[in-house]
């Protein structure tokens, strides 16, 4: 849902009340948590619908298959049959296909086995080497592998920020509101 109050700025223009196309015409991607793949297209197909302009993903293809090397594998399986953590790479990599400054991933570990989320992990980390990525997550041990910055939100509301590193130490704060340990 939309904010009641504040701004969202990005690259100096208000997103907030922008329909989603303008949003990713700015140069915004997003994985959203269910993943919403199109199980019934292939990987490759999966990929091309994800273009803004004819030749993006050829442009992008060494990029993305060298994150996710899996998916090179499976480019004519159609999504369904790739495992959850495959997916999740596909969910991305498609967020990828335009060169999007900025990636927003909503709970990329949901549902997976920890050998995957380690894996992810690596993608994610080496994707942020070139892109800024804002990550939505509840797994704890993963955003603070992962994040250099963090925002604590209880109930829409933004009740914390700062380094990603004091909260590492600030046991009282993990415990009251990620019940984490």
């Amino acid at each position: 849902r939309p904010p009641r109050e504040g701004q969202v700025i990005f690259a100096g223009a208000d997103v907030r009340g922008r329909r989603p196309y303008d949003i990713a015409a700015l140069g915004i991607g997003y994985v959203p948590e269910n993943r919403a793949i199109f199980r019934a297209l292939t990987v490759e197909e999966n990929l091309k619908i994800a273009e803004r302009k004819k030749g993006d993903l050829a442009r992008r293809a060494d990029f993305i298959f060298g994150l996710f090397p899996d998916l090179k594998k499976f480019t004519k399986l159609p999504a369904g049959q790739l495992s959850g953590g495959q997916q999740q790479m596909l969910a991305i990599a498609r967020a990828l296909v335009p060169d999007n400054r900025l990636l927003l991933i909503d709970e990329p570990s949901e549902g997976l086995a920890p050998i995957l989320i380690e894996q992810l992990m690596d993608s994610i980390r080496s994707l942020s080497a070139h892109t800024t990525v804002l990550l939505v997550e509840q797994n704890f041990r993963m955003a603070s592998q992962l994040a250099d910055y963090y925002y604590l939100i209880d109930d829409g509301k933004s009740i914390q920020n700062g380094a990603m590193k004091d909260l590492i130490n600030d046991r009282v704060t993990i415990q009251r509101y990620l019940g984490a340990s």
